[in-house]
C-alpha cells in the first residue's frame, strides 16, 4: 500500500505540471493574441497602402486619360503598350485595341522612320529628345506632330518603355508654310522693285561692253579694208570683242537669275561668292554716289546651305540702303566694307560697314520693323524681308551703331550637318 505521503507528493506534482501547461497555453495565447492583433494591424496598413496606391493610380490615370495631348508608351521596337485618347484621336483610332500591341512605325510617315528609330534608341539609353515629324492615320490623314520623348524607368532603375508626351502642331506647320510662301512672294516682289529702281545703273552698265564690241568690231572692219594690220592683229582685236559680249552676256543672265521668280533652292554655296555677285550688281550704282566698296573676305570658308539669290538680295538691301544714307552727306568718306568670317557655334558671318550718318536710336529699334522707311519714297519692307530671309535660313539678322559714325548690318547663317558632309 503506497504511503499518504507519497500519494501526496505525486498529487503536487501533477498539480504543479498542469499549473505549468496552464501557465505556458496562457503565455502562448497571449503571444498568439498579440501576433494576431500585429498581423491584422500589419494587414489593415497595407490594404490602406494599397488604397492609397490604387486611389493615386486612378488619379494619375484619370489625368492621363483627360491630358489633351498624346501620352503613350512603347517598347525599344516601336510596339505600342499604352496610349491615351487624346493619342487614340490623333491615329483616329475608336479603341485602344486597335492599336495597342501594333507597331508604332505603321503611323509614322517613310521619310521620318529611320530618325524617330533613332531617337528611340537613345531614349533606351536614358537620353530624352525632341522631335517633329509627320504621321498618316488609320483613315489616310496626314498630321504634324512634335513628340518629347523620355526613359520610363523600373524599379531598379532600367529603361522599361519610352514614355512620349506629343501634339498635334498640323496648325503650326501650316502657318509657317504660309509665312514661307508669304514671306516668298514679298521677297520676289521686292526684286522687281529693286531690279526697277537699279535698271538705270544697269543699262548703263550693259551699254559698256556693247560700246566696246561695236568699237573693236568697226576697228576690225576698218583694218580689214585698209589691209594694215596682220592677221595676228585682227584676230587679238577679234578676241577683245569676244571678251566684251561675253561680259554682256554675263549681266544679262545676272539679272534674268535675279528677277527669276521660283521656290526656294537651297544648296551648297561660297559665302564669298555670293558677296562678290552682290558687289558687281551694287558697284555701278555706287560708283554714281562717289562710295567705294572694299571687301574683306575670309579665305577657305565652308560652304553654307543657302539659297545664293535670297542671300545676295539680303546684301543689295543692305548695301543700297547705306548708298543712299551716305548719298545726303557734303563731308567725310563715303564706304562700305564687307567682310566674311566664321563665326562661334559653327555659323558663317558677314558683315556690312558703313561710314554713313548713321541714325536714332528711337529708329534704330524700328528699322526692322514693316512699313517703316528713312527714305522719302521708301516702302519700308527691304529690312523687313531681309531678316524674314535669314530667319527662314535659321540665321540671324540685326544692326549695331559704329563707334565713329554710321551703321554696321551682320547677319549669321548656320552650318548644317548636310554642309559639314558637304564639306567633308
Amino acid at each position: 500500500m503506497v504511503p499518504y505521503s507519497q500519494w501526496f507528493l505525486a498529487g503536487a506534482a501533477s498539480l504543479l505540471a498542469m499549473v505549468a501547461v496552464v501557465v505556458y497555453v496562457l503565455a502562448l495565447n497571449r503571444r498568439l493574441q498579440q501576433s494576431k492583433h500585429e498581423l491584422e494591424k500589419e494587414i489593415a496598413e497595407r490594404r490602406r497602402a494599397e488604397e492609397r496606391l490604387a486611389e493615386k493610380e486612378n488619379r494619375l490615370r484619370l489625368i492621363i486619360e483627360s491630358e489633351p495631348e498624346c501620352v503613350k508608351l512603347q517598347t525599344i521596337d516601336g510596339k505600342l503598350l499604352e496610349m491615351n485618347p487624346a493619342g487614340l484621336a490623333l491615329v483616329d483610332a475608336e479603341r485602344p485595341e486597335e492599336i495597342v500591341g501594333s507597331s508604332v512605325y505603321r503611323f509614322i510617315a517613310p521619310a521620318y522612320r529611320s530618325a524617330y528609330e533613332a531617337l528611340t534608341k537613345r531614349v533606351f539609353q536614358g537620353e530624352s529628345g525632341v522631335m517633329e515629324f509627320q504621321i498618316i492615320s488609320l483613315k489616310g490623314h496626314h498630321r504634324w506632330l512634335e513628340t518629347h520623348a523620355v526613359p520610363l524607368l523600373g524599379s531598379s532603375g532600367e529603361t522599361v518603355a519610352l514614355l512620349g508626351i506629343t501634339r498635334d502642331i498640323t496648325g503650326r506647320k501650316r502657318a509657317e508654310e504660309e509665312m514661307r510662301r508669304h514671306n516668298t512672294e514679298l521677297a520676289h516682289v521686292s526684286r522687281l522693285t529693286m531690279m526697277c529702281e537699279m535698271a538705270s545703273t544697269l543699262a548703263h552698265e550693259l551699254n559698256q561692253p556693247l560700246s566696246a564690241i561695236s568699237n573693236y568690231t568697226r576697228g576690225c572692219m576698218r583694218r580689214i579694208r585698209s589691209a594694215s594690220s596682220t592677221r595676228e592683229e585682227i584676230l587679238a582685236a577679234m578676241e577683245l570683242v569676244c571678251v566684251q559680249a561675253e561680259r554682256a552676256g554675263e549681266i544679262i543672265r545676272s539679272i534674268r537669275a535675279f528677277v527669276k521668280k521660283g521656290e526656294s533652292s537651297r544648296m551648297p554655296s561660297q559665302i564669298n561668292a555670293i558677296v562678290r555677285d552682290a558687289v558687281r550688281f551694287a558697284d555701278p550704282e555706287a560708283r554714281q554716289h562717289g562710295v567705294g566698296i572694299r571687301l574683306q573676305l575670309a579665305e577657305q570658308l565652308p560652304p553654307v546651305l543657302a539659297d545664293a539669290i535670297q542671300i545676295e538680295q539680303v546684301i543689295l538691301n543692305i548695301v543700297r540702303n547705306a548708298i543712299e544714307a551716305m548719298d545726303s552727306m557734303k563731308f567725310g568718306k563715303r564706304e562700305i566694307v564687307i567682310e566674311t568670317a566664321l563665326g562661334e557655334c559653327d555659323a558663317l558671318e558677314v558683315r556690312v560697314t558703313d561710314t554713313g550718318p548713321g541714325m536714332s536710336s528711337v529708329k534704330f529699334e524700328e528699322v526692322f520693323d514693316p512699313f517703316v522707311s528713312t527714305k522719302p519714297t521708301g516702302m519700308g519692307m527691304g529690312l523687313t524681308i531681309s531678316r524674314s530671309i535669314i530667319e527662314a535660313h535659321g540665321g540671324r539678322l540685326w544692326a549695331t551703331p559704329n563707334p565713329g559714325r554710321g551703321l554696321t548690318f551682320r547677319f549669321k547663317l548656320p552650318m548644317t550637318r548636310e554642309v559639314h558632309d558637304y564639306a567633308a
